[in-house]
């Protein structure tokens, strides 16, 4: 497959600095040389310019940088009903949800990355990967391996398509997605459309979006490409052996005093930006 490989990450003020972390660590990683990066920003209305300039630098030194402007409506969106998810995540999240729309047709697949992942290794045979028929290409997610898992996906109707309770569902941090797919399937509208329908008992919003509008057809990745089991690798970057992609998904997160020390946060801290303006965005 020619050309860049195409990665999209979004970010509000508070979460810039990681960001540009997991840049650094997929720059120094997961890109092999000789291979090119395009970088897809998608800041939030509340992102100053002169940090936004910052993060737009940062990914210069490794790649081109594109950056999509998200329209308004999406930071009205609301988040979970559920205190402690919508205490962790911000509107930025609803931002992938545009991305079919957002992105010139020509780019035909994209490699979503949630700010709290860290690439740890060569990521050419993901990007490379024969979606065939699937919207997208995602990782089961071990807290909720099933719709019907934590509670369920509120307001799923099972008879409405293809997934039920049972059904595998998808964690949404790491996404290889056929972007052509994506619109001809109306993803960005059927996600926005349950968000709205479901605004009083959403709980983990976004991704119980993707995973209704996706309707299953998302291809099963293996978790090496979205590795949440994080805590074996703090004391021994040696188990990390196939990982290539770690998720720091949950409360704990390797910029926090409060996160073990040892190798696995040593590395992190090394793709950490020394810029001004973002060491000032916490």
């Amino acid at each position: 497959m020619s050309g860049p490989m195409h990665v999209a990450v979004a970010f509000d003020l508070a979460f810039a600095r990681w960001t540009v972390a997991t840049m650094n660590s997929v720059a120094a990683a997961g890109v092999p040389a000789g291979a090119t990066v395009t970088w897809w920003l998608m800041p939030g209305a509340g992102v100053p310019e002169d940090v936004l300039a910052a993060v737009v630098e940062q990914g210069r030194r490794s790649g081109d940088v594109e950056v999509l402007r998200v329209p308004g409506e999406l930071d009205e969106l609301p988040l979970s009903s559920w205190r402690m998810m919508s205490s962790r995540i911000s509107n930025a999240a609803y931002y992938r949800l545009l991305l079919p729309d957002l992105v010139p047709h020509a780019v035909d697949r994209m490699l979503w990355l949630d700010s709290d992942v860290m690439c740890v290794g060569d990521l050419t045979e993901l990007w490379r990967t024969d979606l065939g028929d699937a919207l997208l290409g995602a990782a089961i997610d071990i807290g909720t391996p099933t719709v019907g898992a934590a509670t369920g996906v509120p307001g799923l109707d099972e008879k409405a398509g293809r997934i039920g309770r049972r059904s595998d569902y998808f964690n949404s941090g790491v996404l290889l997605m056929d972007l052509a797919r994506c619109r001809e399937a109306e993803l960005s509208t059927r996600a926005l459309d349950y968000i709205r329908a479901n605004s009083a008992t959403l709980r983990f919003a976004v991704q119980d979006a993707m995973n209704v509008a996706v309707d299953d057809r998302w291809l099963r990745l293996d978790a090496r490409w979205n590795d949440m089991d994080f805590t074996r690798f703090e004391q021994d970057l040696g188990a990390v052996d196939r990982t290539r992609i770690i998720h720091f998904a949950g409360k704990k997160k390797p910029w926090q005093e409060s996160f073990a020390a040892g190798p696995l946060k040593d590395l992190y801290l090394t793709y950490l930006p020394a810029t001004a303006d973002l060491t000032a965005a916490r």
